[in-house]
């Protein structure tokens, strides 16, 4: 057998081997509004930090119960943005990177929602109860990852029941155009066991974005894919705001 088939497979086997004796992701229906920030288990997840919209980390906090130093939001609300999962998405990641291809561990490493890399945060009001959650796919993911960022609309419309949604287009912008056929710019609601669910879904090229480079040739990841997912207190009045 040749060496360059080898290293590759004594790799997978060390990155398998280090992957089952990191800690397992932890459960993510733990993360439940009307929960405090004193109740939220710390253990499993790593890299607390200030939020941003659902954008990069800011501040670095140690826990849950730092959700007072992040500044509140238009609705008064503190948001604490968590990873889990890290040790092993960087396992496979370095595996993807050198030898270009996925692995089985992909599905299980960094902060994921069913399979999909996303940027996670809770949002706490000034008592420290969780009022509202955050999950917007992560425009910082690989190319393919970042591709069918789209479609993670899907499993939230099935994990809230396909009926009822009140849906509308978003007005499309100068210059916005579609990948092939497929324009999305939408925004769905629902209120359902006291959350209000909004779930905004983009898919389409940049003003600018064609899909190819200087010579005609293709060119991976021109387009806008990604969808953000919220869920907030009934109660809030700013969360009833239209779309």
């Amino acid at each position: 057998m040749k060496l360059a088939r080898v290293l590759p497979a004594l790799l997978l086997l060390g990155l398998a081997a280090q992957a089952l004796a990191a800690p397992l992701p932890p459960e993510f229906r733990t993360l439940a509004i009307g929960e405090t920030a004193a109740s939220l288990p710390n253990e499993g997840y790593e890299a607390f930090a200030c939020g941003s919209n659902g954008g990069p980390p800011l501040q670095h906090l140690t826990g849950w119960t730092d959700f007072a130093q992040c500044a509140p939001d238009a609705r008064g609300l503190h948001e604490v943005y968590v990873e889990f999962g890290r040790r092993v998405g960087k396992l496979a990641e370095r595996f993807h990177d050198q030898y270009g291809e996925e692995l089985w561990l992909q599905r299980f490493g960094g902060t994921r929602l069913a399979n999909f890399p996303v940027v996670l945060s809770l949002l706490f009001d000034d008592a420290g109860v969780v009022r509202g959650f955050r999950a917007v796919t992560d425009d910082r993911a690989h190319v393919e990852d970042r591709g069918r960022a789209y479609l993670f609309r899907l499993p939230v419309f099935q994990r809230y029941g396909a009926r009822d949604w009140t849906c509308a287009d978003l007005p499309r912008a100068p210059g916005e155009t579609g990948v092939g056929e497929m324009f999305i710019k939408e925004v769905c609601t629902k209120d359902v066991e006291g959350r209000h669910i909004r779930v905004e879904t983009h898919y389409f090229r940049k003003p600018g974005q064609t899909g190819l480079d200087i010579h005609g040739m293709f060119e991976p990841g021109q387009y806008e894919s990604s969808t953000r997912w919220e869920a907030f207190d009934v109660t809030l009045d700013a969360a009833k705001a239209a779309p």
